[in-house]
């Protein structure tokens, strides 16, 4: 799946958790990696927020686990995650 990093989502912080990764982590349902899906060089580190690329609806935003140096919301260049690594996020979280 094509994704994408967004902007103008540092600020946001998931409703009962410490943390995006966190978050991914909880509700992670199948295998988890450890490579950055972005680079897969480095180890995750952090929750990155993505869009699917292509979509034109910055209501769809999806977390996955990359590194600090991939977590860039400057990278719009798309890359290729599996689409089971990408957990939904909501208004609500």
């Amino acid at each position: 799946m094509l994704v994408h990093n967004i902007k103008g989502t540092s600020d946001r912080k998931p409703y009962g958790y410490s943390s995006w990764i966190r978050f991914w982590l909880d509700k992670k349902t199948c295998g988890t990696t450890t490579l950055c899906p972005c680079c897969n060089k480095n180890s995750w580190e952090v929750g990155g927020h993505v869009q699917k690329h292509g979509s034109n609806t910055r209501n769809y935003w999806y977390i996955i686990p990359l590194c600090k140096k991939c977590n860039n919301p400057y990278n719009t260049v798309p890359f290729d995650v599996p689409e089971n690594q990408l957990v939904r996020v909501t208004e609500d979280d």
